[in-house]
């Protein structure tokens, strides 16, 4: 018998269509990572910060920042977030988009402050890459050689207030030979306008005077008729009226007043002894009494100023003699006491200021006049700027924050009045 048998080896194949499709969608997978690979992005190569260098000290309030160009590996269009801060990894941005690799700081630093910087070098889809941090030391305060004004345009005098209002500096009142009520002011404390030689109030000195409400405020003081509780107010510094002609806190003069969630405080001072009351008002007509006796001792001669979100009353003088405790307050009414001895000598007669986020306080009478300078960044820990401003020791002359600068007005050394104009900065 003859057996046949058929094989398909030499016919025409039948495609497996599973084993197809398989092989067409592993293509397509590939294909796809294919062109992925082709699209994905790149951040921008390292680079180096080049000023200010890390570890700079006395650095300018006003630095240069710079840094190297960052290079990007896909030709993309590369801008820089600047980092600034107190912090050692900054995480604010200071500048942002930059696309210059250089950058001039407009808004002032901190005098003695730390700070640390970096630069974010990121690509148009947001690829980033960031360069080392930096820490450098801000300058001390600048020491001036010379004074704005040797001799301004008012009189020689001490006793008197300074404020600044409608961009401007004033200077109200005081005393010279005789008290005054004349009212100046100035945009550059070189060059000064009287704005009234004799406002409707007294003439006065040891008075107080705060911008509130977007007016200029006078409160209580000594003149020819004594000592004043009354309290005055103005728009211009040229026509005045009077809140009320005797306020419910007693007549007095070297108190403290300052303004402090959103009202007018009057605090301490000396009527016909010692006073540590503290008094408040909305409007500067209507007054109430927060306490009739804080915790610090009754004083005059002291200093009050705002900051940290507290009143703050510094130094002065009480029954016991010259001061250098600090205290502070969230109400007017409850007390603590930051130091009962800061390392500056205990005084009277000396000014207070916040000035780059710190507390200071200036000159005064310790048994002597004095003119060195103090800075604290919480009351208790204090450091000395210098031992011996530039201006003759003096007491019982103002200061004021203008300009990004730290004003020193007037006042008395030994036996002269004086009314030459200081900035410091």
């Amino acid at each position: 018998m003859l057996l046949c048998s058929c094989s398909n080896d030499d016919g025409p194949s039948t495609p497996d269509p599973v084993a197809e499709e398989e092989t067409t969608e592993e293509e397509a997978i590939e294909e796809e990572e294919e062109k992925e690979e082709e699209v994905a992005n790149n951040a921008p190569g390292p680079f180096n910060l080049i000023g200010v260098t890390d570890g700079a000290v006395g650095v300018d309030v006003y630095p240069t920042f710079s840094w190297q160009a960052a290079t990007d590996p896909d030709d993309d269009a590369v801008s820089y977030d600047l980092y600034l801060g107190l912090a050692e990894d900054p995480t604010e941005i200071y500048a942002e988009n930059l696309s210059d690799t250089r950058f001039e700081v407009i808004n002032r630093l901190n005098t003695y402050d730390t700070y640390y910087w970096k630069v974010i070098a990121k690509d148009t889809e947001n690829a980033s890459i960031s360069s080392e941090t930096n820490e450098i030391t801000i300058r001390g305060l600048n020491l001036p050689t010379e004074p704005v004004s040797t001799e301004a345009a008012f009189s020689e005098r001490y006793g008197h207030t300074s404020v600044v209002f409608d961009d401007k500096l004033w200077v109200i009142g005081g005393i010279d030979d005789n008290y005054k009520n004349d009212v100046w002011f100035s945009t550059d404390g070189n060059t000064w306008t009287e704005a009234t030689d004799s406002a409707p109030f007294s003439p006065r000195s040891s008075h107080t005077s705060v911008v509130f409400d977007d007016k200029l405020w006078v409160i209580g003081g000594r003149g020819d008729g004594g000592r004043k509780n009354d309290v005055w107010f103005s728009t211009d510094g040229h026509t005045w009226t009077e809140a009320i002609d005797s306020a419910p806190f007693s007549p007095r003069y070297n108190h403290t007043s300052v303004i402090f969630d959103n009202k007018l405080w009057v605090i301490g001072g000396w009527e016909a002894n010692f006073k540590n009351d503290v008094w408040l008002s909305t409007d500067g007509h209507t007054w109430t009494e927060a306490t009739d006796s804080a915790p610090f001792s009754p004083r005059y001669h002291h200093t009050s100023l705002i900051f940290d979100n507290k009143l703050w009353v510094i130094g002065g003088w009480d029954a016991g003699g010259i001061k250098n405790d600090v205290w502070f307050s969230t109400d007017g009414d409850t007390w603590t006491e930051a130091t009962a001895s800061a390392p500056f000598s205990p005084r009277e007669s000396h000014t207070s200021v916040i000035f780059d986020d710190k507390l200071w306080v200036i000159g005064g009478w310790d048994g002597s006049v004095i003119n060195d300078v103090w800075l604290s960044t919480d009351g208790n820990t204090w450091t000395e700027a210098t031992a011996s401003a530039p201006f003759s020791p003096r007491e019982s002359h103002t200061s004021v924050v203008f300009d990004d600068k730290l004003w020193v007005i007037g006042g008395q050394d030994s036996g002269s009045f004086k009314n030459d104009v200081w900035a410091l900065e």
